[in-house]
């Protein structure tokens, strides 16, 4: 692979916990707001989304927007975090628009137990334990609907993990379509990260945050779903651990969370994933354990498959750059679409060769 362009975060923002929360609540207030009328996207043309609900693996429904440009390059389907949705995914959708404007058909959709689908199914979320065949269907449909056969996975956080599962899925599926992944700040040993993260005040803080969310994601599960859930259950989710316990572990057969986030981790599959990825992360990252680096370094290493680029002071789901006359800020998610793109125009070379 070949890069690019340096990482020059601008001086305000050279420490990864300041990044992450300044990325997180700034542009996600403003979105809020604003919406696709966000400043930063000012310069690219609007998505003529179409709303459409795909059949994941196993037929759980999956609510996405979707939308091919004329003479579209490639197909990107785009996986937000653990927690949100479409309308607050404000990551997800720049992306989305950056890669449109490009001419790339887009995908951006809601994963299982996600905003509109989890208003559909009961379902519950499985860290990519099934999110990465979930990926293979979309991808099927996508080119069913006339999207271009060469599918790009890209994903943030926990959405990360999720495309990693989908080139393994991929491969484990015979999908032709998949055929490479691009992810930033993937999540990739919940055991380890979050003892981690509770470890010091601001993480606690950060824990917090995230448990609500899940909380009210299980309040509405209820709701929605009676039968599927114990009242009693959900006033017990007051952590991540806490809700992984009460609301997945056994539907999907596991005995235990640790079980549970050892067997879905993403660490595992990096040196074994046989198509090209991409993983851009900051070895400080403010919510993963530090000492993943060694090993993550280690197996994407022994993989010619894999691309690292350690970035550092790029904080979690961030990586905000000094805005110049060639790029605007959004440094990660253009080496995202970078990648996609390179391995795009080297599979239109093995396809003339062939």
């Amino acid at each position: 692979m070949k890069l690019m362009t340096p990482y020059h975060p601008p001086w305000y923002l050279r420490n990864s916990l300041v990044q992450t929360i300044f990325a997180s609540y700034v542009y996600g207030k403003i979105w809020q707001r604003q919406k696709e009328r966000s400043p930063w996207l000012a310069k690219f043309p609007l998505i003529p989304w179409q709303e459409h609900c795909f059949s994941g693996f196993r037929d759980v429904p999956l609510w996405g927007l979707w939308s091919c440009p004329p003479g579209a390059k490639g197909t990107m389907i785009i996986t937000y975090g653990i927690t949100g949705d479409l309308e607050t995914a404000w990551y997800a959708r720049t992306l989305a628009r950056k890669a449109y404007a490009r001419g790339w058909a887009v995908l951006v959709y809601d994963w299982r137990s996600h905003g509109k689908s989890g208003e559909l199914s009961p379902v519950p979320s499985s860290d990519g334990w099934h999110e990465g065949f979930d990926l293979v269907k979309l991808a099927e449909q996508l080119v069913q609907l006339g999207c271009p056969p060469h599918v790009a996975l890209t994903g943030f956080s926990l959405g990360g993990q999720l495309s990693l599962w989908g080139l393994k899925a991929a491969r484990e599926e015979k999908c032709p379509y998949i055929q490479t992944a691009a992810v930033l700040s993937p999540n990739l040993e919940s055991n380890r990260s979050l003892t981690y993260l509770v470890q010091t005040p601001i993480g606690r803080i950060i824990e917090g945050i995230l448990a609500r969310e899940l909380y009210q994601a299980a309040k509405l599960r209820g709701d929605r779903f009676p039968e599927s859930t114990k009242s009693e259950a959900i006033e017990r989710v007051d952590s991540i651990r806490a809700f992984d316990r009460e609301m997945v572990i056994d539907y999907y057969g596991f005995a235990t969370v640790e079980d549970y986030y050892y067997q879905t981790s993403g660490l595992y599959l990096l040196d074994k994933i046989d198509l090209p990825y991409l993983l851009v992360y900051d070895g400080e990252d403010p919510l993963f354990d530090p000492t993943l680096v060694p090993e993550i370094q280690q197996r994407t290493n022994q993989n010619p498959q894999a691309h690292l680029l350690l970035a550092p002071q790029g904080g979690h789901v961030s990586h905000l750059s000094t805005q110049t006359k060639q790029e605007d800020q959004f440094w990660g998610l253009n080496r995202l679409l970078e990648f996609c793109e390179e391995f795009r125009d080297l599979g239109k070379c093995e396809d003339k060769e062939i």
